[in-house]
């Protein structure tokens, strides 16, 4: 028996529900190619016949080999056909998949008389708010829709009638059948994937200025709100976000003299968009505006030092009433994100391919591949670092296990050397620390504050998204593009 991924299933499970109790059932399969789903429902359906047409001669004769293997031809017709045009009588079932919408679309308005009375079984490879919205201009109603994935790809099937033509608003196109309520399960998963991808494409173009970069922004937010709609997420306050980040790195492994938590901001104001950073700058700032965030989270926190007045005197003074006037608050995750499972350190060795990663507090130290030497640990860290990266040693010097504190920490070099590390990775270092480990032996790299440390905004970011997920809560979560040395 022929077995059909999940793709191909839902297109099968649409056309054998339309064709269930016909007289002579009669289905179509418009670019059949390789002709399995036409083989599958012969198959299984025994009373149906089916058409299978293509463009492609070459394709049509696989299908043709594959149908006479399993003894099939006698109930299937073949045609090497643009379009609709090997249909010459009525069809319980139409069947256009595995192709762009604007084609789909041409092959449905071309050949329109072809399908009276058939339901229209579609599936586009790309734009399918395109293909909703022009179905509904040529009189196709969407009737049901099926969501599966396959080949690490998410797909939507619509099944479709005959109706009077329509305009559809921009949400009915985006959200189909769940603009009229709450996603299913399988529409949640395709919604969460469609609101990853403009996600990243927001954050490509929130520091953009141009008229068609802003547009495009602004279209982009909208269809964002509107998915997170669909999926029936609830309000989520800075409070709960806040909740969110100490559940990913406790509050309670800060330092003493550290500063994390809610900075500034009103506790009980409602968060759908927040952007993920290092540090607030007035670059992060106009990000977050241009995003719509309500919230912005960092690893360095502001007022690190005592402030008696908050004024536009000083740089942070006036980062902070930007931000208020805004009418947005600001977390920190410092030295909690430091030391927490995942957090920076561990984010930092697993970049640099480090294994079986042990330690406490800010200080790391794992394994290496035999043969790693420190030269190359240098390549790698600048190719995943993004930056200069200084070295102190030789380049030949093997390199069996590696040690990392983050940010300005050559200070935990020796905690590192006691978990048996042979070189020494971190974002400032010393010249007596320096020197030191030259004493003991050690290799250093010298990456950069800002290079060591920027990585796990990512990671953040991904955590706190899948976090609120899990909550329901109606939240997306961004993260910054905004280097603040212009590089």
């Amino acid at each position: 028996m022929i077995r059909l991924d999940e793709r191909l299933g839902a297109i099968a499970g649409m056309v054998m529900a339309c064709t269930a109790g016909c007289d002579a059932p009669r289905a179509a399969d418009i670019g059949c190619d390789h002709g399995y789903l036409t083989a599958y429902l012969l198959e299984r359906c025994p009373s149906l016949r089916m058409l299978a047409s293509d463009v492609s001669a070459p394709s049509l004769e696989k299908a043709r080999k594959l149908l006479a293997s399993k003894h099939l031809l006698e109930r299937a017709e073949l045609a090497v056909a643009d379009g609709l045009a090997a249909i010459g009588e009525p069809m319980n079932a139409v069947v256009i998949a595995g192709m762009g919408a604007q084609t789909i679309l041409s092959i449905v308005e071309n050949g329109r008389e072809k399908l009276r009375g058939a339901k229209l079984i579609v599936q586009a490879n790309v734009d399918t708010a395109v293909l909703r919205a022009g179905l509904a201009r040529l009189g196709f109603a969407v009737e049901c829709e099926a969501y599966t994935q396959a080949g690490g790809r998410l797909y939507v099937t619509m099944q479709a009638c005959e109706a009077q033509p329509r305009a559809l608003t921009e949400r009915e196109a985006l959200l189909g059948t769940a603009a009229q309520g709450a996603a299913g399960e399988g529409q949640r998963d395709y919604f969460a994937w469609q609101r990853d991808v403009r996600v990243r494409e927001l954050e490509r173009i929130a520091g953009r200025r141009t008229e068609k970069a802003k547009e495009r922004l602004k279209v982009c937010l909208q269809e964002t709100l509107w998915i997170t709609e669909a999926m029936g997420m609830k309000t989520c306050t800075v409070q709960d976000m806040e909740m969110l980040v100490g559940g990913i790195a406790p509050f309670e492994l800060a330092e003493e003299w550290d500063n994390v938590g809610l900075l500034m901001g009103w506790r009980e104001s409602p968060v759908d968009r927040v952007l993920v950073a290092l540090d607030v700058t007035p670059g992060v700032i106009d990000e977050a505006k241009a995003l719509g965030a309500q919230l912005i989270i960092t690893h360095h926190p502001i007022m690190f030092s005592a402030r008696k007045r908050v004024t536009d005197g000083d740089l942070e003074g006036r980062m902070m009433l930007e931000m208020a006037r805004g009418g947005i608050s600001m977390i920190a995750a410092h030295t909690n994100l430091d030391a927490a499972p995942g957090g920076v350190n561990d984010t930092l060795m697993t970049l640099m391919g480090a294994k079986n990663i042990e330690g406490e507090g800010c200080v790391r130290a794992g394994d290496l591949p035999e043969g790693t030497t420190l030269g190359s640990l240098r390549a790698r860290a600048e190719q995943k670092l993004g930056g200069a990266v200084r070295m102190y040693g030789r380049p030949d010097m093997p390199v069996r296990r590696l040690g990392c504190c983050s940010g300005a920490g050559s200070s935990e070099m020796d905690e590192a050397k006691a978990l048996g590390a042979d070189c020494f990775i971190t974002g400032e270092m010393k010249h007596d620390r320096a020197l030191r480990a030259m004493d003991l032996g050690m290799g250093l790299l010298e990456a950069g504050h800002y290079e060591t440390e920027n990585p796990v905004c990512e990671v953040l970011a991904s955590a706190l998204q899948n976090a609120a997920d899990a909550l329901e809560y109606k939240v997306t979560v961004f993260c910054s593009k905004v280097n603040p040395f212009g590089c």
